[in-house]
């Protein structure tokens, strides 16, 4: 997945640090990986199970239609502001750390003949244009895959050689990329037809505000959204 980093609106000479990977969290109950509920539960796993083994894969060489979609810049972590003092002279540690706000998960769910989820998201990198109909889609999307959480970009990097007193907000954002889809193939008696919704993104990354400098208009939603927050008017 494509990670950016961006700086906007500080009032100070901005030195970012090193952006550091945060790798998805799984978590597990202690039980075994084998275990499987009994009595009446067991009856409806195993019947929801059969379920899933009957609905037929999807034909291949079909076609997607994306509808219903939403692509935006989203925060999804926040920190407190950090007063830089005028005149300190030196570069200042911004160490305030980035609180997580929302938890986004991707996600493709489907009905009608299966899909494979790759498969999906790959249709749709190429339909966002990140990805090439020729590419592999075995090489992957580039996108958020199905289990996977939005990362909260850590912030952290120095600031200084500011002429007045200023206060800086280190925030987080995903672009958000949520649609509904539907994917037909076969002809005549043998047309079929799965729908579905996705909800992934093609990046995630951080950036700094100033509350004593408007934003430009080409900021981000997030970016607005975080100096609305932090910044009284």
């Amino acid at each position: 997945m494509k990670r950016t980093r961006v700086h906007l609106g500080a009032a100070a000479a901005i030195v970012a640090a090193a952006l550091t990977c945060v790798s998805g969290c799984s978590s597990a109950d202690g039980g075994s990986a084998d275990a499987k509920p009994s009595g009446s539960a067991r009856a409806a796993a195993d019947k929801a199970d059969k379920t899933v083994a009957r609905e037929p894969q999807a034909c291949r060489g079909g076609t997607y239609t994306w509808f219903n979609m939403q692509d935006r810049s989203v925060l999804n972590g926040l920190a407190d502001p950090q007063r830089i003092a005028h005149g300190s002279g030196k570069m200042t540690k911004l160490t305030e750390p980035v609180r997580r706000l929302r938890t986004d998960q991707a996600s493709v769910v489907s009905q009608g003949p299966r899909l494979d989820p790759k498969q999906v998201l790959f249709a749709l990198s190429t339909h966002l244009g990140f990805t090439e109909k020729e590419d592999d889609p075995d090489m992957g999307s580039g996108l958020g895959e199905p289990g996977e959480y939005a990362e909260i970009d850590p912030g952290g990097g120095e600031a200084g050689g500011s002429h007045r007193t200023v206060r800086l907000i280190s925030y987080s954002f995903v672009r958000l990329v949520e649609t509904d889809f539907r994917y037909t193939c076969g002809s005549g008696e043998g047309r079929r037809t799965t729908t579905g919704h996705v909800v992934t993104w093609p990046s995630s990354g951080g950036g700094l505000i100033s509350c004593e400098e408007p934003l430009d208009k080409k900021a981000s939603a997030a970016a607005h959204e975080a100096f609305r927050l932090s910044c009284p008017a």
